[in-house]
């Protein structure tokens, strides 16, 4: 009888003792995020980041497309594209330079150069082109750039106010890419979906994604 007594009393004990570990580690659970959490939050903010740049381009595509009565989708899916990795890039300048203003300023002129760039790849229509370097101001929100327009090449002495190498070949292909070539041997290739491949004259080959803006770089 003092044996069973002593059995059950053993057994009430775990299963007491077995409640309360329960009960603490749900309440632990409950008040410590997890890192499996913290990884969801993590993503969400990025996603937001990302819809955030889509928004941001598809604005600015339609105004563009509106501006220069573009109704070809995939030109304006093009126009998008190239916003959207303007956007993130210039968000990352902002972050990298964040106390060097010279360096900002510079880094800003660069992407929004590269930007016009491959919009006159895209936008091939002499007329609806010069339509965008008009309002190119209002496009990059006051942003710098380099200050040059289709119009400049054909002054007494456009040398003098070129930036950069001249086009020595552009071609425009049936499958949407284009190859342009520069004077110093310099070689841009375009594809339709606005990735980007430049080859140097001294080998150096950089490719940029246009979805992501992820550059590779290869010696």
């Amino acid at each position: 009888m003092n044996k069973s007594l002593l059995f059950l009393s053993a057994a009430v004990a775990l299963t007491t003792a077995s409640c309360n570990q329960d009960k603490q580690a749900a309440v632990d659970a409950a008040t410590t995020p997890s890192a499996d959490t913290a990884v969801v939050v993590s993503d969400n903010n990025m996603d937001n980041d990302t819809a955030a740049y889509r928004t941001e381009a598809s604005s600015l595509a339609d105004r563009i497309a509106k501006d220069l009565n573009v109704t070809d989708t995939v030109v304006v899916t093009r126009i998008e594209k190239t916003y959207y990795t303007r956007g993130r890039r210039l968000n990352e300048i902002n972050t990298r330079y964040a106390t060097d203003t010279t360096g900002r300023y510079a880094a800003q002129r660069l992407v929004n150069d590269e930007t016009d760039s491959e919009v006159r790849t895209i936008v091939t229509n002499p007329t609806q082109y010069r339509t965008y370097e008009t309002n190119r101001s209002s496009y990059y929100s006051g942003t710098p750039y380099s200050v040059t327009t289709t119009t400049t090449e054909h002054n007494a002495a456009p040398a003098a106010r070129r930036r950069g190498p001249a086009i020595e070949k552009y071609e425009q292909k049936a499958n949407g890419e284009t190859k342009i070539k520069y004077t110093n041997g310099t070689t841009v290739k375009i594809d339709k979906d606005g990735d980007r491949k430049v080859e140097y004259s001294n080998g150096v080959k950089v490719k940029r994604d246009a979805d992501d803006g992820e550059r590779k770089v290869k010696d």
